[in-house]
């Protein structure tokens, strides 16, 4: 559609100030709209109610419902694109899944198949609500917008009253809807970097806990065997608040980007404001006695190469794959298959494998922090391909592309091994209330073998820091997910209340294909 073309104010929606007497909603009016014909060109859009404006008091949650209808003909000779938009919207309603709107449309409009929430804002703000639809030439299609309040006797909805619902309809000329990515950078504009130079400043040797939103980090990540050159990733660190994202039915953090562009969370629970954050508990593998078991799949323990055959799966992988085919089998289209879950078996320097005998892991030197600041220095990099776990990787296959955070991605975020983290916590334990979301709950990462046992590491939530556990011990289980780059964004500001959702369609998002700056121009999604 040309500039000049561009399709303007369709008519005033609602303006409404709710408030509570006893059981009852009352609605006042503050604002009316008129019918509203506009010609641009030869596209014409016509408000089809009589004044725009809702009228009724008294109305019971359950009961109340609005109704606007409009239409738009196109006798022009040429297809155009165009969003529908509520401007200035301010939505202030609390309780989730209550306050919600439905779109439906003749002849190729945009349709919705069931009520979605009315996207939330405690200042007025533009919200798209259907990007580029298109209207053939010669071709008129009529809209239904219904908006209403569900009732729901066994949850207190009274948190919403005095809350405020207004805003205007607008059709506006057609963009693309963007990626959740391009969502991302663009609420958080400021970029920052943390150093772990070894001669100075070592910015990850004591615990991050500084207020960091609207901050992305950067840094970079290598896969040895699948990518060609280290790329740039952008991570979540500190008590940042906007990196919140609701998915699958459950809650989760963003931790980072990925090599490929896909989107990394971490699970909270099913409400921001859990304590439980995690789907149960569970030992890393149920046998402790040879270096073998430390890994999500292993083989046999004759040397460090037989052990990364990865033949059979751990414990905990039985177990979140489980879980996963109760819970997101549905959602496999939206998440990446070659985002990489490492299981860093490499050996720290100096050191030599041995069944018999102990030795560390690199991350053991990686994490555990000494006053000459030659530790804690964490790294997104995976030096063997058959410790890189995916669902594409053949030498580290998964069955489903979940995993678990490692303790490089909690170093990244704001931990320290054996630091305590005093309150205000970094995002990765907490819950929207600022207390800690879980009991301790095991990483990915290897740790130790000592002769006699295997260990990894996990977050002690004790003492709010790093340690080394025995695999034997039981332990709360976080998984880790991956979005696709191209996934589209939905709704949200990333908040606990308002949290970043995806457009769900009906089509395999497996098909779409993405450009991300900095990144492979051919990455598939």
């Amino acid at each position: 559609m040309q500039k000049k073309q561009t399709i303007l104010v369709v008519a005033s929606l609602l303006v409404v100030v709710l408030s509570v007497t006893l059981a009852y909603f009352t609605a006042q009016i503050i604002g009316k709209g008129k019918d509203v014909t506009i010609n641009s060109a030869d596209l014409k859009i016509i408000f089809t109610d009589s004044d725009g404006s809702i009228s009724g008091s008294n109305i019971e949650p359950g009961k109340w419902n609005v109704t606007k209808t409009f239409t738009i003909e196109n006798k022009s000779n040429e297809t155009y694109k165009y969003n529908i938009v509520i401007q200035n919207l301010v939505n202030t309603f609390v309780t989730e899944g209550y306050l919600q709107y439905k779109i439906t449309s003749t002849n190729g409009g945009y349709n919705m198949t069931e009520f979605k929430d009315v996207p939330k804002s405690s200042a007025p703000k533009d919200k798209i609500l259907a990007y580029s639809v298109v209207i053939p030439n010669g071709v008129t299609q009529s809209y239904t917008f219904e908006f209403k309040y569900a009732n729901d006797e066994s949850v207190d909805q009274s948190d919403d009253m005095g809350k405020k619902l207004s805003g205007k309809l607008f059709i506006t000329e057609g963009t693309e809807q963007p990626t959740l990515l391009s969502q991302i950078l663009k609420d958080n504009p400021t970029r920052s970097t943390r150093s772990n130079n070894n001669n100075g400043t070592n910015d990850f040797a004591t615990p991050l806990t500084a207020t960091t939103t609207g901050t992305l980090f950067t840094s970079t990540e290598s896969i040895t065997g699948i990518t060609t050159s280290p790329k740039e990733v952008y991570y979540y660190a500190g008590n940042t608040t906007n990196n919140w994202v609701k998915f699958g039915g459950f809650y989760w953090r963003i931790i980072r980007t990925n090599h490929d562009g896909s989107i990394r969370l971490l699970y909270v629970g099913t409400s921001h404001d859990t304590t439980t954050g995690n789907i149960g508990e569970r030992v890393f593998n149920t046998s402790q006695n040879s270096p073998k078991y430390v890994g999500y799949k292993y083989g046999e323990d004759t040397s460090l190469d037989t052990i990364r055959n990865n033949t059979t799966d751990s414990t905990i992988k039985t177990y979140i794959d489980t879980w996963y085919q109760n819970n997101l089998t549905n959602y496999t289209k939206y998440l990446s298959t070659s985002a990489v879950y490492c299981n860093d078996r490499s050996l720290g320097t100096g050191q030599t494998y041995s069944a018999s005998s102990n030795f560390d892991f690199s991350s053991y030197y990686r994490m555990d922090y000494d006053t000459d600041g030659a530790k804690a220095n964490p790294s997104y990099n995976c030096t063997d391909i058959r410790d890189a776990f995916s669902a594409e990787n053949t030498s580290a296959k998964l069955t489903y592309p979940i995993g678990l955070m490692t303790a490089d991605e909690i170093a990244f975020a704001g931990g320290v091994a054996f630091q305590t983290m005093n309150t205000p916590y970094a995002w990765f334990i907490s819950n929207s209330a600022g207390t800690q979301v879980s009991k301790s709950w095991w990483s990915l990462s290897p740790l130790y073998w000592n002769g006699s046992y295997a260990s990894v590491w996990r977050w002690n939530s004790d003492y709010a820091f790093l340690s080394d556990i025995n695999i034997y011990f039981t332990n709360a289980v976080r998984p880790v997910i991956s979005l696709k780059s191209c996934i589209k964004y939905g709704t949200g500001d990333g908040s606990a209340t308002n949290p970043y959702t995806i457009l769900e369609t009906s089509s395999d998002a497996r098909l779409c294909l993405s450009w991300i700056p900095s990144l492979d121009p051919d990455i598939s999604c």
